[in-house]
């Protein structure tokens, strides 16, 4: 692959496909440096599940992990949070406290944040303080993985914004570089790198139904809230207009599932598809039925993979 030539059929890369693929050539000429691809679980969108992961790895990336991981460590902190400072005052009658909150705010998705502060600052202090699935499943990969650097493969630009202030402790980017759904597929049309003999599964740590996610109410639908809210209590919104019109109206509700594209992430501008959004949709459902039959090679979900880190975030 000739990562040396920036044009493809007329088409220049831009800055940020070409910092990745200084990274891939990096990773070729010094040893030690490797790479891990992240990937938001919507991209089967874009690209054949089966060929996925050969493809890139093919590329030159050393491991390729998806966000599954990532969105269930969030669900678990916002299930406990919500429970803590909600539930326990409001279902066993207790007298409520300064750490009373009868409002929550899901910050997952960095567009929905940025909104949210900009258009509705007196609502910022319910924005529930965690990382999204993608700053979480950075910390986990730098704590997994310390030798390899990270690359974020996203379905919209607001997560190149997002991965710009993720820093662990010592102030370290924990992201290196972020592309869009497709801007990879023109970095795959044009270095066609060749995948043989090379598995397509994942190097995850979890495999289950956080797949769902990317979906507009895939929070709402994998938080197991029934055990800390009544269904009365919960609200699902995807697109701006509909956020918008949400909390312009004071909407009484404790929890909101909000994601700012229309359909969730798989309606993201990074997206690459022009198919309407239900072909989108049926395609993740399927992946989740496919990925769902196959068995890991390691154990899932382990507490060592986490043990140490802080997920909290200021937002």
């Amino acid at each position: 692959m000739d990562f040396g030539l920036p044009n493809f059929f007329g088409f220049a890369y831009n800055e940020d496909q070409l910092k990745v693929l200084a990274l891939l050539k990096e990773s070729k000429e010094k040893k030690g440096t490797k790479l891990v691809l992240m990937s938001a679980p919507a991209f089967v969108v874009d690209f054949d599940y089966k060929k996925f992961v050969p493809s890139l790895k093919a590329l030159g990336f050393d491991k390729v992990t998806e966000l599954t991981f990532g969105a269930k460590i969030i669900n678990t902190q916002y299930h406990k949070y919500i429970h803590e400072h909600y539930s326990k005052y409001e279902r066993n009658g207790k007298k409520t406290d300064k750490n009373f909150q009868d409002r929550f705010i899901s910050s997952v998705c960095p567009a929905s944040v940025e909104l949210i502060k900009n258009k509705f600052p007196q609502l910022k202090k319910y924005l529930l303080p965690f990382d999204s699935p993608m700053g979480a499943m950075s910390k986990v990969v730098r704590k997994n993985f310390p030798k390899h650097k990270i690359v974020f493969l996203a379905p919209c630009f607001a997560k190149k914004l997002e991965a710009r202030e993720l820093v662990d402790k010592k102030g370290k980017k924990l992201i290196e570089g972020v592309v869009t759904f497709s801007e990879m597929k023109q970095i795959i049309a044009k270095e066609k790198p060749k995948a043989e003999n090379i598995s397509h599964k994942f190097d995850s740590f979890y495999n289950d139904y956080t797949k769902i996610y990317p979906l507009a109410g895939g929070l709402c639908g994998t938080l197991h809230y029934q055990d800390i809210l009544e269904k009365k209590d919960v609200v699902s919104c995807d697109g701006v207009d509909c956020i918008q019109k949400l909390f312009s109206n004071r909407s009484n509700k404790v929890f909101y599932d909000i994601l700012f594209c229309k359909g969730g992430c798989i309606g993201g501008p990074g997206v690459a598809t022009h198919a309407p959004l239900f072909f989108r949709k049926q395609r993740v459902l399927q992946y989740i039925k496919t990925a769902a039959k196959e068995k890991m090679d390691n154990n899932q979900g382990l507490e060592k993979y986490t043990k140490g880190i802080d997920f909290t975030k200021t937002v």
